[in-house]
């Protein structure tokens, strides 16, 4: 895994206005679009490790962590592996790149934990 590459292990994926309402965004404004395609970025363009594994790798390596760490470099505590998804965002761009100034990818982070937990009372 690349240092720009940014894995999240997920109970639930939130829907859309779930996640834009958690950061107090409107729908249909400026910010609103941004963070939709944040969204999109997040959860509908990752790659979620646990169904690839699932439906391809499952006969080649003998368990989820094993995959992880072999194919991907990724380490994670048990607790995060037994979450739903383990979504691997490639190289973060725009609002939510670490390199951009006014990045709000650790606002964003913190939301889509906040919902997490949440969801897991």
């Amino acid at each position: 895994m690349t240092e720009k590459d940014l894995v999240l292990s997920l109970g639930r994926i939130p829907p859309l206005d779930e996640f834009l309402d958690a950061l107090k965004i409107k729908p249909g404004g400026l910010a609103g679009q941004i963070l939709t395609s944040v969204y999109n970025e997040l959860f509908v363009w990752s790659t979620d490790l646990r169904a690839q594994y699932n439906h391809y790798y499952c006969v080649e390596y003998p368990t989820l962590p094993d995959y992880l760490e072999l194919v991907h470099e990724i380490y994670l505590n048990p607790a995060e592996l037994e979450k739903t998804y383990i979504l691997k965002i490639k190289s973060p761009g725009g609002v939510i790149e670490e390199a951009y100034d006014d990045n709000v990818r650790d606002t964003v982070i913190a939301c889509v934990r906040k919902m997490e937990d949440s969801h897991e009372d």
